[in-house]
């Protein structure tokens, strides 16, 4: 099953403050904006490649190979591409679980083959089919988490639903959670909110994994 990275012809709309937001709120989508353009002028065979070299970073480290049960996003359009690695998971006889949108919130479900176990969902990302196995959130040790940009201390902007916000708000103590990032993906610092939940880790192609201050 092939999944090749998608050519992204975006028009992003340029950056107007909305005055119903907070001004954290409104620097936010300000960064959202910028780096969605960013993250989509990589072009297909750089982003494949260094999307390998993030995936091989990803599967060397301890934590890694010590966890039994992954979650891990499913990517879509210029994420960091995670297809082939998902497929390695499941080869290495690990626990893969990915997550389904209900509502508002994220829940998990274990998959065996992505052939078929997946389908398009909300949003056009790779679901689990219905026959899949619900699995808790606080089941998996590691948890690789997408973003469209992240800071070293490991917060991180998505796409402004907040699904994630909340997913990681009820995982527990030991937890580990991990973002993938192009370098361009990650600044110096990005305003933050009571609500956000900072990542531990960080893996980029340049840097590998780093624990986050």
């Amino acid at each position: 099953m092939s999944f090749p990275r998608e050519p992204r012809e975006v028009q992003y709309p340029s950056f107007v403050p909305d005055p119903r937001l907070s001004e954290i709120q409104n620097a936010k989508k300000k960064l959202r904006i910028a780096h969605l353009a960013s993250r989509d002028r990589i072009n297909g065979p750089e982003a494949l490649q260094l999307s390998s070299i993030i995936r091989n970073e990803l599967r060397a480290h301890p934590l890694y190979l010590q966890a039994d049960c992954i979650s891990t996003y499913i990517s879509v359009r210029s994420e960091v591409s995670n297809h082939g690695g998902i497929l390695r998971v499941i080869e290495s006889g690990k626990t893969v679980c990915v997550p389904k949108v209900f509502g508002n919130d994220i829940r998990l479900f274990r998959i065996h083959n992505m052939a078929e176990d997946l389908a398009p969902g909300t949003f056009g990302v790779l679901e689990p089919l219905p026959h899949c196995e619900e699995i808790p959130l606080d089941v998996p040790t590691l948890h690789v988490i997408p973003g469209v940009v992240f800071d070293w201390h490991g917060n991180r902007i998505g796409y402004g639903k907040g699904y994630y916000d909340r997913y990681l708000a009820k995982l527990p103590p030991q937890a580990i959670t991990v973002g993938l990032a192009f370098d361009s993906q990650v600044i110096d610092a990005i305003p933050s909110e009571a609500t956000d939940v900072p990542l531990q880790y960080l893996v980029t192609p340049s840097r590998g994994w780093v624990k986050c201050k």
